[in-house]
């Protein structure tokens, strides 16, 4: 589908975009790739994403209001995906010849061990759009009930994602240390990582599963430190911004 190929594009242009601190600019990248997937017929999966990325570019912009909305609808796109898996399409080859004999003999074990893996990538999804509404909720990154959540969700993302993922790599920091614009490198290994894998989907998978990995990939966490990152840019280009004016 052109327009999720189209979607893909601008939303991994908007983690580049984070990785060179230019926050404006992927904020309205993701806005873009959204206005993209909502005019066209797309998958539950995609739309989740999209509208949790339209979260983050609310929350990136200073639109508190707006993107709890965003978060809200994306929280219930992805509870219907985490719902929808059971008549997800698996393919019921196997990638190696033991999971191809395993599939000719049980592949009812086989299509369900694979679903259950969907369904936890879903739910990763899920748990990382709320992560990122509580931060709008909660207001202070460095919160107690931010810094719990943010350990019980980086646990989480280990044992789905795996420990060097970006995501487990960015709730890695201490909220406090934030200011330090290096947190932002993880949205580069972010791009990078689902550009190596980017080429394996369409050929390895079915084609829903296909959409769903991705969506899953391009969900955005934005994480205490970020959050906290993000918010020190605004008011530093709000000041300065007065200061031009002043002159």
């Amino acid at each position: 589908m052109a327009e999720i190929e189209m979607w893909t594009d601008q939303s991994l242009q908007a983690f580049a975009a984070m990785a060179r601190l230019q926050i404006n600019d992927a904020a309205r990248l993701w806005l873009r790739a959204a206005a993209i997937v909502e005019a066209a017929p797309s998958p539950a999966s995609s739309l989740a994403a999209s509208r949790s990325n339209v979260g983050v570019a609310h929350t990136i912009l200073g639109n508190a209001n707006e993107a709890r909305h965003a978060f809200r609808e994306a929280e219930k796109g992805w509870r219907l995906v985490v719902a929808g898996i059971a008549t997800l399409d698996i393919p019921m080859t196997g990638a190696t010849s033991f999971h191809f004999r395993l599939a000719t003999k049980v592949p009812h074990a086989l299509i369900e061990a694979r679903r259950q893996r969907y369904r936890q990538l879903a739910e990763a999804a899920l748990s990382i759009t709320r992560f990122n509404r509580l931060l709008i909720d909660a207001g202070d990154p460095a919160s107690e009930i931010v810094t719990l959540q943010a350990r019980d969700l980086r646990a989480m993302l280990r044992e789905i994602l795996g420990a060097s993922s970006p995501e487990v790599r960015l709730l890695a920091t201490a909220a406090e240390q934030a200011a330090d614009a290096s947190v932002f490198s993880s949205y580069a290994a972010k791009a990078a990582d689902f550009a190596n894998r980017q080429h394996t989907l369409s050929t390895a998978l079915s084609e829903d599963c296909a959409a769903l990995e991705t969506a899953v990939a391009l969900t955005a966490l934005l994480g205490p430190q970020t959050f906290s990152a993000v918010r020190h840019l605004r008011e530093t280009e709000k000041a300065r911004s007065e200061i031009g004016m002043q002159h």
